[in-house]
């Protein structure tokens, strides 16, 4: 009784102050190892938060994802920011470049020869856009696929804050 007591409040404070936010099931295994496929991403939406490089956010699929990719509907993404405005990207042979200096990536991910897009051209980032990538590079429909590369800062609905694993039943 206590815990339903507890969650209502936290509901209704929520409500109070105009708290909002997704709670996203990942279908995909783009974002392996650091997100399951099945595992819910709880994504809060940015307002006035800067967008940091390696902040995983959720945005709409843009038309033109879509359609390579055969989907319909509302489809959101779930990709790692990886380029910032005005900042050189180039990836060679799954290294990413960044202003003609390797990036070091302090996340678990997944690259190797059956990854399509080992290697990337150099572009620069526009100013209000990212460059994002999947942690499993080999299955990610990311920026490297993309025309353009990048998408806007507007199209960013949110940050995810919290990954809850799969519910396990024994």
């Amino acid at each position: 009784m206590r815990a339903f007591i507890v969650c209502t409040i936290l509901v209704f404070c929520c409500l109070a102050i105009g708290c909002k936010g997704y709670a996203y099931r990942v279908p995909t295994e783009n974002m392996l190892p650091t997100i399951k496929v099945g595992e819910t991403c709880i994504v809060d939406q940015y307002g006035k938060i800067e967008i940091q490089r390696f902040d995983i956010v959720m945005f709409n699929a843009p038309e033109w994802a879509k359609k390579i990719s055969n989907e319909k509907g509302d489809i959101k993404f779930i990709k790692r920011i990886i380029g910032l405005p005005n900042e050189k990207i180039e990836i060679k042979e799954n290294r990413i470049y960044i202003d003609d200096v390797l990036l070091e990536e302090p996340f678990e991910k997944i690259t190797g020869e059956k990854d399509k897009l080992k290697t990337f051209p150099a572009i620069v980032v526009p100013e209000n856009e990212y460059f994002l990538l999947g942690d499993n590079r080999p299955k990610s429909m990311d920026s490297r696929y993309w025309k353009p590369a990048t998408i806007k800062k507007e199209e960013v609905l949110g940050k995810v804050v919290e990954i809850l694993p799969i519910d396990v039943k024994k």
